[in-house]
């Protein structure tokens, strides 16, 4: 049985992380300024939804938000398809954030539609720039694919 060199594995993956992190670096841009903006001036609840890996992100996100006091949950954005965009809210002028990798998901369609049609501000973090989420979006916040 082959021994792994596990210290040049760490080595090789922090590596990765650092170049990653570089990427994201360059990335920030106006646009973070304005969600962090949208969010601090958010009269109502923040709402944020994604699928799969995505919406474990929002969870974890929204937890965090909560934490220090601003109002906010994650909503699975297949829940939404059944009946659960009832919880965003123009009156209360919500602020809604949608994670998406590809930003194509299918199950994001019908929220971006009741965001745009309700006047929501939509932020959108995403990693593909043709994306129907990142052309949707009131604040677009890409996210450069790494490995």
């Amino acid at each position: 049985m082959k021994k792994e060199n596990y210290k040049k594995i760490a080595n090789s993956v922090v590596d990765l992380e650092i170049q990653a992190l570089r990427k994201l670096k360059k990335s920030i841009n106006n646009s973070f300024s304005q969600a962090v903006e949208a969010l601090v001036q958010c009269q109502g609840k923040i709402i944020l939804s994604g699928v799969g890996k995505s919406f474990l992100i929002a969870s974890k996100i929204a937890a965090t938000l909560s934490s220090v006091g601003s109002p906010a949950f994650s909503l699975s954005a297949s829940d939404c398809s059944h009946g659960s965009l009832g919880s965003i809210s123009k009156k209360s002028k919500d602020v809604l954030i949608l994670i998406s990798y590809s930003g194509e998901t299918e199950e994001l369609k019908n929220i971006i539609q009741f965001a745009n049609r309700n006047r929501i501000i939509l932020i959108g973090i995403v990693s593909k720039k043709n994306s129907l989420l990142y052309k949707a979006s009131n604040i677009k916040l890409y996210i450069p694919e790494v490995k």
